[in-house]
């Protein structure tokens, strides 16, 4: 219910504007279209963004990317910078916290570096809101007295600013109120409030009061609530702000519905369903609904408790369509982003290949006008000396290539005679094997075993000595439970421990893949694995 409340207020937040920022946008979207100078196209989308967020984030997060593709082409650390801030808001909106938070704490170091004030303000109030968002209110807080202290670093005179300053400071009376520390709550809603009236702002003052009146009902002060509650109604009925007006139908009709005033919560909830349809603000209309099935049934009221309930699931639906449909949207445009994020990085790698390569071909030609100049004066002591230097480079590279051909003839021969010399003791031994009995084959199996452990009897106990320095109690500790286990056995158990695949110890040990199954095999009958799903790995982690 608390996060149904908390996604009421921002979706609140997000609609009051709405209808104000329309034409605003209308006119930067054609400024847009119009402007060829990246610096004033940087300017316009970054304004977009700002304006967007609240109302359209799949559509602010679209123009906080193209902000960014087009800072890194300026170069513009501080637009790059203003362009993840607006990145992040988009996502706090959208609700993709994890991924605003990720941005938000990049922008930050950005701000610090660049000793930015304003971007560090508006992080830190929005990283507030983020884990408010989240229920996490003792990081909430912390943030918004973060945003705070970047106010107290300059005077105030810009009246966007003052307005940001009322909404932080009614955020910090939010959280006060829910950590029901009432007297610091009352204090912060009272310097927001006095700020909207100085800035002659309604809507601010309505939903400062709003807040106010939750504020009182939670003092059990019933009276002073609903005159709050009044109030910001007034104001938004003045103003005609159709968003507002919903907001405080619903908080008006809570109001009653929990004072068990069943005629008034109806009227007001009725008035809070109407006016949210008229402006399709359904997340009013679906709080609202529900509160008035739960009246309808607690009225015994049966019939209209399913009119309002059927109302509720209609609306429902429609948030579920429109959440989809955003996240459709977004993976849309980060998929655009990355396309021309990749192309832009093309076209950077281009000009700096065409820059190499004009730079080279320079060099080039320097270096030859310079040989020519000396040819010219040296004739015959440069064609003298580049003939005695080719013969000696011509001797140096025949000598290297005797040397080499020789090292890879050596190479070859002792790999060929090792590999004969493997193949006919292996097809002898296997000859026997078939003519001998079972106990015999076991012997001559493991005979063929040692033979090829034994190629490489260097590099098996190097990495024994070393596997005895990382592990060194394997051994004992396996011998002290299983001993019965043959030297090869307690090996092929460290190799296993090692997590080396069949393959890599059939290379390391020289032994065929099926050799290193049989053995693997016989090694879970002796430490009891045999009908089991554990592997020998899991059970050798153990020791």
């Amino acid at each position: 219910m608390r996060f149904s409340a908390l996604f009421l207020m921002l979706f609140c937040l997000v609609q009051l504007l709405k209808a104000q920022s329309v034409s605003s946008i209308d006119s930067l979207k054609k400024a847009l279209k119009h402007t060829e100078d990246e610096l004033s196209k940087l300017a316009i989308t970054n304004e977009l963004s700002e304006e967007l967020y609240k109302n359209n984030p799949s559509q602010a997060l679209a123009y906080a990317h193209e902000s960014e593709l087009l800072a890194q082409n300026l170069g513009s650390d501080s637009l790059l910078n203003n362009a993840y801030i607006n990145q992040a808001t988009a996502y706090l909106h959208i609700g993709n916290y994890p991924k605003a938070l990720q941005l938000y704490q990049k922008a930050i170091i950005g701000a610090q570096k660049l000793g930015d004030s304003n971007a560090l303000f508006s992080v830190y109030e929005r990283l507030g809101i983020l884990y408010h968002f989240q229920n996490n209110n003792r990081k909430a807080i912390q943030y918004f007295f973060y945003a705070l202290t970047q106010f107290s670093k300059k005077n105030i005179t810009n009246k966007k600013l003052i307005e940001r300053k009322a909404y932080l400071l009614k955020n910090i009376g939010i959280v006060y109120n829910e950590t029901k520390n009432y007297s610091m709550s009352a204090d912060y809603f009272n310097q927001a409030l006095t700020l909207a009236k100085q800035l002659n702002n309604h809507e601010l003052m309505a939903n400062v009061l709003n807040y106010q009146g939750s504020l009182f009902l939670n003092q059990g002060n019933k009276d002073l609530a609903l005159k709050q509650y009044l109030e910001a109604l007034q104001l938004r009925k003045e103003s005609n702000n159709k968003w507002g007006l919903a907001s405080s139908y619903l908080s008006i009709g809570q109001y009653y519905f929990n004072q068990k005033d069943y005629a008034n919560a109806e009227i007001y909830l009725k008035e809070a369903i109407e006016s949210g349809k008229q402006v399709n603000f359904w997340p009013n209309v679906s709080m609202s609904s529900l509160y008035l099935y739960q009246l309808y049934k607690q009225k015994g009221d049966y019939k209209n408790a399913l009119t309002a309930f059927e109302l509720n699931n209609a609306v429902n639906d429609t948030l579920f369509s429109i959440d989809r449909v955003r996240k459709m949207q977004q993976l849309e445009m980060q998929y655009d982003f990355d396309r021309k994020q990749a192309e832009l990085k093309a076209q950077q790698r281009k000009k700096e290949m065409y820059y190499w390569l004009g730079t080279i071909t320079l060099f080039f030609l320097l270096s030859a006008v310079f040989v020519l100049y000396l040819w010219q004066r040296n004739k015959t002591k440069k064609i003298e000396l580049e003939q005695l230097n080719l013969q000696l480079a011509n001797q140096e590279l025949e000598t290297d290539l005797v040397t080499k051909e020789q090292e890879l003839a050596a190479h070859i021969k002792h790999l060929s005679s090792k590999n004969e010399l493997i193949n006919e003791v292996s097809e002898k031994l296997l000859a026997i094997k078939q003519n001998v009995n079972a106990k015999t084959q076991n012997s001559v199996q493991k005979i063929t075993m040692d033979i090829q452990a034994n190629l490489q009897p260097e590099l098996l106990d190097e990495l024994e000595l070393r596997f005895q320095q990382v592990n060194e109690n394997f051994y004992k500790n396996l011998n002290d439970k299983f001993v019965d286990l043959t030297p090869s056995e307690r090996r092929l158990c460290a190799l296993l421990k090692l997590n080396m695949s069949t393959k890599d110890i059939s290379t390391m040990t020289h032994q065929s893949t099926k050799a290193i199954d049989v053995a693997r095999t016989r090694l879970r009958k002796k430490l009891n694995l045999t009908g089991t799903d554990q592997s020998l790995a899991e059970f050798l982690e153990q020791f």
